[in-house]
């Protein structure tokens, strides 16, 4: 297809077409190729130019078709502005393609601005992300920034009631302890309740991990598109990967392993096992039931047509789910997956084809409260049942010998199980960022995620609704 077909083809949109949404409504497997805004200091015109062949050959894609995804993982302000980029990239069909949205630094008012600017381009497709701390931070630091949770951007987008929008959120499947993977499973559930129109899951190489979701989904009888992030990795990244440069990404030490020892070949050869290595998972998610594959770490267009060929090549190499898993098992040669002796699973017998009716999974291998916890825990509920309908400083001094009440401008106790969101680094309130470490502590600190403790005392009234229901509103200020 050339450049005059795509521009025949792409201007006569509707007003309501949402290409990207109505592929997923019709059961269309789609890719999707990541393009890093570049950075604060690049002439617009320069960086549009540089990214013309990788829109054009996202644009050119058949069987399946291919979008771009928008991603700014920078800081805030030291990348163009993502909406001014892709306006002046994407000349047609900006309707098939998606703008992340992270809230490190935003207001509500920020990610409104932002969304409707971009709608008025004819931009509908967004994905929701709280935002990560900067890799070398330390808690100190990152508490000196706002988070916006994207439960908060979720809702707020759902109130602007644009037309023809659809809104993804993230989710990161890859928790290896009962309190982290829970965490992240209820918050999911509550992003889904606030408004996400799709999921896309944060990269990984542990198949089982993503099969997981897929049936945590299936057990609610929850039917919803969901994209398989995955990262394409070269020598630079792989060295990073193994050094835990990427905030929520963890492996395991079998496949750090194997990375090390694939970095020691030749250029060729390494390229060679990533491009098999992405065929496999690419082709995986599909027939695990996955809506589209998200490839993430490759701008070099090149390499990327390579990709989406491979990628076509596996779909027809791997008709059936047995074939794909056969050849996923002996391409790890039974390499332990999880980050051991973190291990767990919310399903057992994964790797097959069909969910059994006995393997629907229950609340399992959580920690209990300690006697010290639940006496803390009733007498802050106790004092502070009402801390939300009054000043912040009211009983200060007392919120903080009890729950290090961090002083904010805003109580939310009661609505956060009387365990303070400000004793999170990003003051999370309505679930875990999905950056812990495999062992579930908080990634800037060696403590437990707050989430993990509040996850123990929802599992101790055995009512886990404060976890996945409604959404606890963002502070004015931070302390």
């Amino acid at each position: 297809m050339n450049r005059e077909s795509i521009q025949l083809e792409m201007n006569f949109d509707g007003t309501n077409e949402n290409r990207f949404k109505q592929r997923f409504d019709l059961g269309e497997f789609q890719l999707v190729a990541e393009l890093p805004v570049p950075s604060a200091d690049t002439p617009l015109a320069d960086a549009v130019r540089r990214a013309a062949d990788f829109e054009y050959l996202v644009h050119s894609q058949e069987r399946p078709k291919a979008s771009i995804a928008f991603v700014d993982e920078a800081p805030t302000g030291y990348a163009l502005d993502m909406v001014q980029f892709a306006t002046e990239l994407c000349k047609y069909s900006r309707d098939r393609h998606i703008l992340y949205l992270h809230g490190r630094d935003h207001t509500v008012k920020d990610i409104l601005e932002s969304v409707r600017h971009a709608h008025s381009e004819g931009f509908k497709n967004f994905c929701a992300v709280t935002g990560a701390a900067v890799h070398g931070e330390t808690a100190a630091q990152t508490r000196k920034h706002v988070f916006l949770e994207s439960v908060s951007m979720l809702g707020a987008i759902r109130e602007a009631e644009l037309p023809s929008i659809s809104v993804g959120a993230a989710v990161n499947p890859y928790q290896y302890t009962p309190e982290s993977a829970y965490a992240q499973s209820f918050k999911m559930f509550r992003k889904l309740a606030n408004g996400a129109d799709y999921l896309v899951a944060q990269y990984g190489w542990d198949m089982m991990k993503l099969q997981e979701l897929v049936w945590n989904l299936f057990r609610r009888e929850i039917n919803i598109p969901t994209v398989a992030r995955q990262m394409f990795l070269t020598p630079d990244n792989a060295e990073q990967l193994c050094a835990g440069a990427f905030h929520g990404v963890r492996i395991s030490p079998d496949f750090e392993v194997l990375l090390k020892k694939e970095r020691s070949h030749s250029f060729a050869q390494f390229e060679s096992a990533q491009l098999r290595r992405i065929q496999i998972h690419a082709a995986g998610a599909r027939l695990l039931g996955f809506s589209a594959v998200q490839i993430a770490g490759v701008t070099n267009v090149a390499l990327l047509e390579t990709i989406f060929q491979k990628i076509r090549e596996a779909f027809q190499e791997f008709q059936t789910f047995e074939d794909w898993r056969n050849a996923y098992m002996e391409y790890y040669d039974r390499l332990d997956m999880a980050p051991y002796p973190n291990e767990f699973y919310l399903f057992t017998k994964l790797l097959e084809s069909d969910l059994p009716a006995d393997q629907l999974s229950l609340a399992a291998g959580i920690r209990p409260l300690t006697k010290p916890e639940r006496f803390r825990h009733n007498l802050a509920a106790s004092l502070f049942a009402n801390a939300d309908k009054l000043p912040a400083r009211e009983r200060r001094l007392t919120k903080k010998l009890l729950v290090s009440c961090r002083g904010c401008s805003q109580c939310r106790l009661p609505q956060t199980d009387y365990v303070c969101p400000e004793t999170c680094p990003k003051g999370l309130a309505n679930g875990s960022c999905g950056c812990e470490k495999a062992n579930g502590d908080c990634e800037l600190m060696d403590e437990e995620c707050v989430f993990a403790k509040r996850l123990r005392i929802a599992d101790s009234r055995i009512d886990y609704s404060s976890l996945e229901e409604g959404a606890v509103p963002p502070v004015v200020e931070r302390p």
